[in-house]
């Protein structure tokens, strides 16, 4: 048997898990001061079954859980595998590979395994027995263990020894068959105690028994008298059960005849007090009505009155009609006459409008050949006055003439009516305007 692995997660210094393979030879841990070689003893010590966390260096079982730093969170729990090679079969096992587990929760709660199977710790002590691997044999030894060991009293030193030997098993056994066998003897000295405490108060319990038969018997008779009662009472009270049963069935027909007659008598009063509210409102709708009607004849007198006032006014203004009816007659007459004197005037304007187109036709052609002449009698009398008074006299008379020839055309006086210029023609000349 050898030891062949350790696996630690979350025991002290160990936050992640952690696998520690023991070749054959020795295996040496080197490191610092503070590095955590004594925690590898701890948790061997540890999931061996160590209950005593001063052992561990801890004030409490809690204190071997990974508490946690500034950048990495406390665990919930940690755990330690310890792996033997038990090919030579010194493990009283089944197993050739033998795997022990502890795990413990900051609750306080702990689980042990053995090849992953729950077990007690007492099994795991058990199995260690006489293999020096225990945790107090001598395969754990750690610092200043050997002083202590130098320095205790013979009687603890034997003990290691008896461990190598491979005889603590044994004294276990023999320890706990003197510690049955103690107990055994102080289990007969109570019962003695009791035998003989029984005996001297048999005569009172022989008594006693005796008082409890008979009050067993009283008790059984007691029973078949109340059972008799009881069926006698149950036969009665079934009698007057049916009894009250059919009376109950009557009353309730009768509850139902009751009820059905309530129900019509509370229909017809619904009925009633439908009809007395159709009829209250009826009689408010009535006195509306009758509130309307009056005030109706009195807005109908009104009205009557004010028609009466527009009769006497209407005869007022048809005899003020009639009169004026018979004025607008004689107008009407006058007016006729006047259109008629009107329409004959109308005939004489028209045959006058005439003449004068006519004699606007006719003026118009004198006027075009006086126009004519005005200009052959232009050219003399330019021709005239520029033999007399020079030529530019007789230019500026022409000039004057047209002036007030364009004149007279601009302004329609016809050219100044009729012209006959007498005075620069030798003839007498009339102008009509």
């Amino acid at each position: 048997m050898r030891l062949k692995k350790l696996e630690i997660y979350g025991f002290k210094s160990f936050a992640d898990r952690v696998e520690m393979v023991f070749p054959d030879g020795v295996t040496g841990v080197v490191g610092p001061n503070g590095s955590g070689k004594s925690n590898i003893g701890d948790a061997v010590r540890w999931v061996l079954g160590e209950q005593s966390a001063k052992t561990l260096r801890g004030a409490k079982m809690e204190d071997v859980i990974f508490g946690g730093t500034q950048t990495r969170k406390a665990q919930a729990y940690c755990e330690v595998s310890l792996t033997f090679d038990n090919a030579d079969g010194r493990l009283p096992v089944d197993y050739a590979e033998v795997m022990i587990t502890r795990r413990v929760y900051r609750n306080g709660d702990s689980e042990y395994s053995l090849n992953k199977s729950p077990c007690r710790l007492r099994d795991i002590v058990d199995l260690m027995r006489d293999t020096g691997i225990g945790k107090e044999g001598y395969s754990l030894i750690g610092q200043g263990r050997i002083d202590e060991i130098l320095s205790v009293k013979s009687e603890e030193r034997r003990s290691v020894f008896e461990e190598a030997a491979g005889i603590t098993k044994f004294k276990a056994r023999k320890a706990e068959a003197e510690r049955r066998m103690e107990n055994t003897s102080q289990n007969l000295e109570r019962v003695e105690d009791i035998l003989s405490e029984v005996g001297a108060k048999l005569p009172q319990l022989e008594q006693q028994a005796a008082d409890a038969r008979a009050y067993m018997k009283l008790t059984d008779e007691l029973r078949r008298l109340e059972i008799s009662a009881f069926a006698f009472h149950h036969d009665r009270l079934t009698a007057s059960l049916a009894q009250t049963e059919g009376q109950l069935e009557q009353l309730t027909q009768q509850a139902a005849q009751e009820q059905q007659l309530q129900q019509q008598l509370e229909t017809r009063s619904r009925e009633q007090e439908q009809r007395v509210i159709e009829a209250d409102a009826r009689i408010a709708d009535l006195h509306t009505q009758i509130l309307d009607k009056t005030r109706s004849a009195e807005v109908y007198e009104g009205d009557l009155n004010l028609l009466r006032e527009r009769i006497a006014s209407a005869g007022k203004d048809i005899e003020r009609l009639t009169q004026e009816d018979a004025q607008a007659a004689e107008q009407r007459e006058r007016l006729t006459r006047q259109q008629a004197d009107l329409n004959e005037n109308r005939g004489r304007y028209e045959r006058e409008a005439e003449q004068l187109r006519l004699d606007c036709e006719r003026l118009e052609s004198e006027v075009a050949a006086a126009a004519q002449d005005v200009l052959k009698k232009t050219n003399l009398a330019q021709t005239a006055f520029g033999v007399v008074f020079g030529e530019s006299a007789g230019a500026m008379f022409v000039a004057v003439c047209l002036f007030f020839f364009a004149l007279s055309t601009i302004l329609g006086w016809n050219l100044f009516g009729k012209i006959k210029m007498a005075y620069l023609f030798g003839q007498k000349s009339t102008v009509v305007y």
